[in-house]
């Protein structure tokens, strides 16, 4: 395997692998982007092409290509080898039992199943029809039908070849009294993907006039969950990150809609408030991110409660409120392409859109609604991360209720600023920039020839990964950034490694093995010094207890000490 493993690692371009998934901009020989694995507002997430790696300076996660599917995807090191195998064309072995990688292929053939369904329904068709979703659409979201036939789904396992098991533990395809169902029958089936268009879960909607639920989606599972999936990003997200915005609707038959009218840059979520997890996701392609709601009051608390995630993700968000009466799909299809157009450019901020919304139902004539409108707009604006912006909605609050900006500030529940914390110390900052000199110069290696000094190194990280270093040149191998990496399994380990190697400043090669040298000159004067310390306070302790014995033991020992600077020092040829 791990031929394999070195194989996929020399073929692929971290840079294409990375870019599904967050937004970069080159600066210098890297590019940098905003973590995909934390909040973060200054970009610290960066990808060397130079070297095949990633690394975050603020939460410190980074590897290779492999490391990253493996984290964003919550893939296992098998399935990212097989995913990577089959973008790359190279041929993986399969190991027995990956229940996920068959959950996959079964959810895969489901879609197809549901798809041949829907041809065969003209009910299914028409409905279709009415909602003005046409044949290319219908194609191209591979939307399906659940035929309530239980004969036509016993059918389809007996062919499909897939064992009961593995679809009985998606949830879609249930038991009941000795007989197998699915969940989805009567309804429109669309099915979910992530962002390398593999089916993950579907929705289900029912066509039938009274049927409740109206929309079910697939059970929560291994490969599938609802705070996490936004559909319709696997089509949508390279338009997205063009147009630098994002929209997000309610769903599916919203975005679908859209899309059918050429609005190419929104996604939708799928029954649920949209969470964190679902905005981080966004992020990766832009920081706009605008809201296509109901013009509900239910709506809008939804909207309220990400304005202090927005700015804490620093997401420039807005909203968007439709006409009384109409969804993104109803309206799309009244007032076309136009019609859309012209309610996104009235869009504005959530809190700008709220203050008009409390101000006109409380108002600001009478104490009362003054107080009223104060208690309710204050929360959010607390809420607010950035010091400017905070200010002007404190002025702006000030100017329509004639009450003195420092009272308003008096009000506040207190300062939400963060303390961000220092490093870790302990890090030896000089033994960090030896790590990042030579994996990027491996020759150098050859000129560490006094191993022996690593034992002084007291930072144990630092040591263990200069050792392994050192056995790459004692061994003959050629140090290859990408497979040391990978064989370092310690994360502390890994995280010291990535930082030296993005992080270390670059020297000419006549400065490079000044800092090499004067590094293990300085680890041996330091060790020197230390025991000289030791010695020195032990031979007090024995000149007290009268043990000259011991005396002359430590006198001679300190000598050796002494002598070890002069005959083991490393000598640098200064003229070299």
């Amino acid at each position: 395997m791990k031929s394999t493993v070195e194989d996929l690692l020399a073929r692929i371009n971290i840079i294409d692998i990375v870019s599904q998934y967050v937004k970069l901009r080159r600066t210098g020989k890297n590019y940098i982007g905003l973590c995909p694995f934390h909040k973060e507002k200054t970009p610290s997430f960066t990808v060397s092409i130079e070297k095949q790696i990633y690394y975050c300076f603020g939460c410190h996660e980074g590897g290779n290509a492999i490391n990253f599917l493996m984290k964003y995807e919550n893939l296992s090191f098998q399935e990212t080898l097989e995913n990577l195998g089959r973008q790359y064309g190279i041929e993986v072995a399969k190991r027995s039992g990956e229940k996920r990688t068959s959950t996959l292929e079964a959810l895969s053939k489901l879609a197809d199943y549901y798809q041949l369904q829907l041809k065969n329904s003209r009910v299914a068709q028409q409905y279709l029809a009415r909602r003005g979703i046409d044949e290319s659409t219908i194609e191209e979201f591979k939307i399906g039908f659940s035929d309530r036939s239980r004969q036509d789904i016993q059918g389809f396992l007996k062919k499909s070849g897939l064992s009961n098991d593995i679809l009985l533990s998606t949830g879609i395809i249930r038991l009941k009294e000795g007989e197998i169902y699915d969940m989805f029958r009567g309804r429109i089936v669309v099915p979910i993907f992530d962002v390398n268009r593999r089916a993950i879960g579907f929705g289900g909607r029912a066509i039938e006039k009274d049927a409740l639920p109206k929309y079910i989606n697939s059970p929560e599972s291994p490969v599938f969950s609802k705070r996490n999936a936004l559909f319709g990003i696997e089509k949508t997200k390279n338009f997205i990150t063009e147009m630098n915005e994002a929209i997000i609707v309610e769903g599916y038959f919203d975005l679908i809609a859209l899309y059918q009218h050429g609005f190419r840059n929104a996604v939708a979520t799928l029954g649920t408030a949209i969470t964190e997890n679902q905005l981080s996701r966004l992020r990766n392609y832009t920081e706009n991110i605008t809201l296509m709601l109901d013009g509900d009051e239910a709506g809008l608390k939804s909207a309220l409660r990400l304005i202090g995630i927005f700015s804490d993700m620093d997401i420039q968000g807005t909203m968007i409120v439709l006409p009384s009466g109409h969804d993104p799909d109803s309206y799309v299809r009244k007032e076309g392409m136009k019609g859309i157009q012209k309610v996104i450019e009235d869009k504005k901020s959530i809190l700008d859109y709220f203050f008009d919304y409390a101000k006109n139902k409380y108002g600001v004539d009478k104490l009362e609604g003054k107080i009223a409108f104060i208690r309710a707009v204050m929360p959010h604006i607390e809420t607010i991360q950035d010091g400017i912006k905070k200010r002007l909605y404190i002025k702006r609050l000030s100017e329509l209720t004639n009450i003195e900006e420092q009272h308003l500030w008096d009000g506040m529940k207190g300062s939400k600023d963060s303390i961000v914390s220092d490093k870790d110390a302990s890090q030896s900052i000089i033994g960090k920039r030896i790590i990042g000199i030579l994996l990027n110069n491996p020759d150098l290696i050859k000129l560490c020839k006094e191993k022996s000094v690593i034992e002084y190194i007291k930072d144990n990280r630092t040591k263990e990964v200069l050792t392994n270093i050192f056995q790459y040149f004692q061994q003959g191998r050629e140090l290859v950034v990408p497979s040391f990496i990978q064989a370092i399994e310690n994360d502390t380990l890994r995280e010291l490694v990535l930082g030296a190697l993005l992080d270390s400043t670059e020297y000419d090669e006549a400065e490079n093995e000044k800092i090499i040298y004067d590094f293990f000159r300085y680890l041996e004067r330091a060790f020197i010094v230390e025991e000289s310390q030791k010695i020195t306070e032990k031979m007090s302790v024995a000149e007290k207890k009268g043990d000259e014995k011991e005396m002359m033991e430590l006198l001679q020992r300190k000598r050796q000490i002494l002598d070890l600077m002069k005959s083991h020092s490393i000598e640098r040829d200064d003229n070299a």
